[in-house]
């Protein structure tokens, strides 16, 4: 990844062929697999483990449940979903510039004026994006 780009988010795709669509700030890409062998995939381009970061992120917030990856000082992901739902968001909490409720679905913002839009309680992202941040800047 370039200084220009950055993860924003990914997310699983429900249909004939399992595909994880990774969003950057100026392209789209198509992992052909489900999300979780694409966290450990992007993990192990940084030398990172899934188990590893899991535990760590566990440990400094202790929580249990939804727990945020960090990665780098640029991207630190949030899932927005369990694990065993059919379509599941992790996004990336460092290229979050706003966010806005609309009614029972919210919208992300991001940088270069990306956005989208997620069927989950705004408290609820707010929450994960906090923890998140607050993750990214106990583990640098």
């Amino acid at each position: 990844m370039t200084k220009f780009t950055k993860l924003l988010y990914l997310k699983s795709v429900v249909g004939n062929e399992i595909i994880t669509v990774g969003q950057y700030t100026t392209h789209q890409f198509h992992y052909p697999t489900s999300i979780m062998p694409t966290l450990t995939y992007l993990l192990e381009t940084y030398g990172l483990s899934l188990s590893y970061q899991t535990k760590q992120a566990k440990q400094v917030l202790k929580i249990r449940k939804m727990v945020p990856i960090f990665i780098n000082p640029d991207i630190t992901l949030f899932p927005l979903k369990a694990r065993r739902a059919p379509l599941q968001y992790y996004i990336n909490a460092n290229a979050i510039v706003g966010i806005k409720s609309n009614n029972e679905q919210t919208t992300i913002y991001f940088e270069n004026a990306t956005f989208i839009i997620v069927d989950a309680p705004y408290t609820f992202v707010y929450k994960k994006w906090q923890e998140s941040i607050t993750l990214s800047h106990l583990l640098i």
